[in-house]
């Protein structure tokens, strides 16, 4: 069987996001999931995002990545965020059981497989959680994985940098659903775009798609119920601006 894995970051307990990126990845065919990190935060739904994911990484289907909201659930990390933030990280510790906590506190920080690194924020210092914006912060990735694939998120916007002959990393906006080959003797850094609350003015959810064998990587974009996810954050009581940012996507 062809191995297809899914790359999905920036959930942020968004489980319409989440139901309609599983079954998109179910017909695209995606053998095993990486989830790099942010299961929660901002929006309504962290219990049965927690519970789902647990579940596929019991089963051997996904290998989960801490992110920092997933940290600022069991550390102090107020100084780090802003006000929304820390509110829709307040409510959720309030919603969580031991159990979910755990699963959040054990999960790694950053995994590396034969020539492939996943992260939740960067390869370089991840628990310091920088964003990859530009070519100095996507080559200090790389440097530091030391693959030729690093795939993350944090950065709520889909990109792509790859490595030019001089050995500069260049970034690429990629297009949904284009196959990019990614040929592995460069050096190439995906983010992959949040599943949960998208920023670049599209309110569909972000995932993406590598193929290591044939060396294509694909991103998509997924239509989804973006108003009744809306309609939890309004109802949970969490800030306004996080149910807007899901009908705009901005």
């Amino acid at each position: 069987m062809t191995e297809r894995i899914g790359l999905f970051a920036d959930l942020h307990s968004n489980l319409e996001a989440f139901e309609a990126c599983m079954a998109r990845a179910e017909e695209l065919g995606v053998t095993r999931m990486v989830f790099n990190g942010d299961l929660v935060g901002y929006n309504a739904d962290p219990v049965a995002v927690i519970d789902r994911i647990a579940s596929l990484v019991e089963d051997k289907k996904a290998i989960a990545i801490l992110g920092n909201h997933d940290e600022a659930i069991f550390k102090d990390s107020r100084d780090q965020m802003n006000a929304n933030a820390n509110a829709a990280i307040d409510w959720t510790k309030s919603q969580l059981k031991k159990h979910h906590v755990d699963f959040l506190k054990n999960l790694p920080l950053i995994v590396q497989e034969e020539n492939i690194c996943f992260v939740h924020a960067s390869a370089h210092n991840p628990s310091d959680w920088n964003y990859i914006t530009d070519s100095m912060s996507a080559w200090q990735c790389a440097q530091n994985s030391g693959k030729s694939y690093t795939f993350v998120g944090h950065a709520h916007e889909q990109a792509l940098f790859y490595q030019s002959a001089v050995g500069k990393l260049i970034r690429f906006a990629p297009h949904p659903g284009d196959e990019i080959p990614v040929l592995h003797h460069r050096q190439w850094v995906g983010v992959v775009g949040s599943l949960g609350q998208p920023r670049d003015g599209n309110p569909e959810a972000c995932f993406a798609v590598f193929e290591p064998e044939s060396e294509v990587l694909t991103f998509h974009r997924e239509a989804y119920d973006y108003f009744t996810a809306a309609d939890k954050v309004r109802r949970a009581g969490l800030p306004e601006d996080l149910a807007n940012r899901l009908i705009t996507g901005k």
